[in-house]
């Protein structure tokens, strides 16, 4: 692939309450922000007028005058009461499908990316993110920003009312109203820190789980499932310890600014009380200043609240977000001079670093097998060399830009590799038709001789109609390492009908000695047609079947 510019790390997320860049990959969000501020621009109308009938209202009353003369008043408070409901429950309702659509704009830009660059993240993180991450914004949809839009449109006006209601009230709201921002912040800022350790521990823990899913078959040959387990059950325990401290501050907080808001009201009436009893202020602006000056406190107070609690789906739209903008690092691979494949310097992003540079050339008829411990970057290779991950440096297959229909592969992961059908589908898989032969229009029994061509040379004998179920990782006779060299098989099938270049994953990881060697035999047959066969393992028997070797980028006589 040709010299890609080093890519610069993607910028620092925003940590502001609203991610401007989810207004521009998320349409849905920009359409909701603005229903959501007509929302609470009625609403903060209904307060306001609330306040001030039912306060003249009251006020009336207790100065003796009929009843019949405040029944306009009351009137009007009822109608105000019900507006501010009713802009309550719309808001409610318009969340839940503001939160779905945008789950999809962002999912399906996330996935166009993944698809044209593939992944930055691991396939845990991006399955994480993309799963979990984009279902808890249901609560940052439906709580924070219908609190964070009310905040910002009726604090001013509520503010502004009370000024001109009464400017000592206003003055007194204005300097008490700082006083929660300021405890949101300190809270907010411990806060931030758990949700982020909370985050990291999911994904921590989905990929811990999805490794052990992909190697369960291996580690059950060598005993190690046990303690693998043990392994997800600590992580596990790890992750419920981190939620809970994030809920317990979250919990705190909320006592926090309760109790910052209820000082700041108790100031306000204790000023409105005394001015009473000294009769400088009517009783019916002072039951109207005392009915709204909650309503200045309480949209921030609430917003605070909705914050933490919703702390979860704002990470998480983070990762999604960083995913979406993330630097494409994952080139198009340019010519490299010489027959064969050559590559040279190709490096694959994993997570959030770069590991070592791998070089190799692979001639025709040659078995190349890719060496290393577990953990050494060897399925990465395989990702970069396919396009499935992040990758930079150089490829070519016989001097020209290798086509992907010249790559066969076979993936580790037996049960996510395989489709639902037979074993004959799933060998003869995206070439259903073809046979191999030189005569162009291939029958069906043409086919099947193919298919089970390719089934003997994985080391497999098996019923073609044998059907395999991964949904439920299991099938109709076959165990996990038969399903693994099924699909090999349909990777040698693919390079019997065309593949110049087979890509084989620990293609014998949870075989016995004698199965491994039925696999390297067959490898070695489909390298004496003329394929160019390169190997990931650490296995001993698959490195001394080898031509040559490759560690760590460097390459070594076998």
């Amino acid at each position: 692939m040709p010299r890609a510019h080093r890519p610069q790390p993607p910028a620092r997320a925003s940590r502001a309450p609203l991610d401007p860049r989810l207004l521009r990959h998320a349409p849905g969000a920009r359409a909701h922000l603005l229903r959501e501020g007509v929302v609470a621009l009625v609403q903060t109308g209904a307060i306001v007028a609330f306040a001030w009938f039912a306060g003249h209202a009251i006020g009336a009353v207790v100065q003796g005058a009929p009843p019949a003369s405040v029944v306009p008043d009351v009137a009007l408070a009822a109608v105000a009461v019900l507006v501010r409901a009713a802009t309550a429950w719309l808001s409610g309702s318009l969340a839940p499908a503001a939160a779905a659509r945008v789950q999809s704009q962002l999912r399906t830009a996330a996935l166009a990316r993944i698809g044209e660059h593939g992944s930055p993240a691991g396939a845990a993180d991006t399955a994480t993110a993309l799963g979990r991450g984009l279902a808890a914004l249901d609560g940052w949809f439906g709580q924070f920003l219908p609190q964070l839009v009310r905040t910002v449109v009726a604090t001013p006006i509520v503010v502004a009312a009370l000024w001109l209601q009464d400017p000592f009230s206003g003055i007194a709201v204005l300097l008490c109203l700082p006083l929660i921002p300021v405890f949101m912040v300190l809270i907010g800022l411990a806060t931030e820190r758990l949700q982020r350790e909370q985050w990291a521990s999911t994904a921590k823990l989905a990929r811990s789980w999805l490794d052990t899913l992909e190697g369960l078959a291996t580690l059950r040959l060598f005993g190690r499932d046990r303690r693998a387990a043990a392994r997800v059950d600590a992580l596990s325990d790890q992750h419920r310890e981190r939620t809970m401290a994030v809920l317990r501050v979250s919990f705190v907080s909320s006592m926090v600014l309760e109790l910052a808001g209820a000082l700041s009201v108790a100031l306000v009436a204790v000023s409105v009380g005394i001015r009473l009893v000294e009769g400088d202020i009517a009783l019916g602006l002072a039951f109207s200043v005392l009915i709204l000056v909650p309503d200045a406190f309480l949209p921030v107070r609430q917003v605070g609240a909705a914050y933490h609690a919703s702390t979860e789906g704002l990470e998480a739209s983070r990762a999604v977000l960083d995913l979406i903008e993330a630097p494409a690092s994952t080139v198009r691979p340019a010519p490299a001079a010489g027959p064969g494949l050559v590559v040279e310097s190709l490096e694959v992003r994993r997570g959030e670093r770069w590991l070592p540079p791998v070089s190799l050339r692979a001639m025709p008829g040659e078995l190349v097998v890719l060496a290393g411990a577990s953990g050494a970057g060897k399925s990465s290779a395989f990702a970069g060399l396919l396009g499935l991950a992040p990758a930079r440096g150089r490829v070519g297959l016989d001097g020209a830009v290798p086509d992907a229909s010249a790559l066969a592969w076979a993936p580790q992961g037996a049960w996510d590799a395989v489709v639902t059908g037979t074993v004959r589908d799933n060998v003869a898989l995206g070439r259903p038709d073809a046979s191999g032969s030189a005569a162009g229009s291939d029958s069906a029994a043409e086919v099947d001789r193919a298919v089970e061509a390719a089934l003997a040379r994985a080391g497999i004998a098996v019923d073609l109609q044998a059907r395999l179920e991964p949904a439920t990782g299991g099938s109709l006779g076959l165990s996990g390492g038969q399903a693994q060299r099924v699909v090999l098989a349909r990777a040698l099938h693919r390079v019997a009908t065309g593949a110049a270049v087979l890509l084989a994953d620990e293609p014998t990881s949870a075989l016995d000695a004698d199965s491994e060697l039925r696999v390297l035999e067959g490898l070695r047959a489909a390298a004496d047609d003329g394929a160019i066969v390169l190997v990931a393992s650490h296995r001993p028997a698959v490195i001394a079947a080898a031509d040559r070797v490759v560690r760590l980028g460097a390459e070594v006589a076998a």
